[in-house]
């Protein structure tokens, strides 16, 4: 297993974290801003294991926007609601992930040390549901990453439609997938530092602005 960061790791010590013997600075100093971000309301994050295949180390953040809005048994009903739908598709919330890559040598396919890759699946009201909804998604989500200083997003937009039949009342549902990457180049200071915590947030803040859409326009 690369992931070098069970989040979050470690017991207590004076208030730290405990840093795994042979972790580079730079990469330790990725996993403290990540420990050290402020969570945006609204979502829920929890640790994921990265794949060792991908890099030699890495974070991943699972991401929830929507239901964690909610506490308590009111948190409860609205999972139920969304696992009776039958659909396939979150309803009020969005849910995906998010993984800061790092390599011991720059990867050229990169252009860096560091790589971010990211998913999320979405809700998509149904009059949201035609040809420009990819083209939608793609740039509400570079209006929330426009502000890190990265290399130019690449990734893919899926739009995708179930339709209930047989015992459940006919109807029609939407979602929407989103995979993207880009290599983070807010590299601060000689010692390649990087916020790894600001990548989180931005992912995060972006899932979160399309859940808030969807429910204004349920208003």
């Amino acid at each position: 297993m690369a992931s070098i960061y069970v989040f979050p790791a470690g017991s207590p010590n004076d208030g730290r974290l405990l840093r795994p013997q042979g972790v580079p600075d730079e990469l330790w100093a990725a996993v403290e801003s990540v420990n050290a971000m402020p969570h945006l309301p609204g979502v829920r994050y929890r640790e994921i294991p990265v794949p060792s295949t991908l890099a030699d180390y890495g974070i991943g953040v699972e991401l929830e926007a929507g239901h964690a809005r909610f506490g308590g048994a009111a948190a409860d009903a609205a999972a139920a609601h969304a696992a009776d739908d039958m659909s396939g598709f979150p309803q009020d919330a969005g849910t995906g992930w998010v993984m800061v890559l790092y390599c011991h040598e720059p990867r050229a396919e990169w252009g860096s040390r560091w790589r971010c890759v990211a998913f999320a699946r979405l809700p998509l009201a149904p009059a949201e549901n035609d040809s420009l909804a990819p083209e939608m998604y793609w740039d509400g989500m570079c209006d929330h990453l426009v502000n890190m200083d990265l290399i130019p997003l690449s990734g893919t937009v899926t739009v995708n439609q179930n339709t209930s039949f047989g015992g459940i009342a006919a109807r029609a549902s939407a979602g929407c997938e989103i995979r993207v990457s880009w290599t983070p180049l807010d590299v601060v200071g000689a010692d390649g530092t990087m916020d790894a915590g600001a990548q989180v947030n931005a992912w995060a803040a972006f899932m979160a602005s399309v859940v808030r859409s969807e429910e204004d326009d349920d208003r």
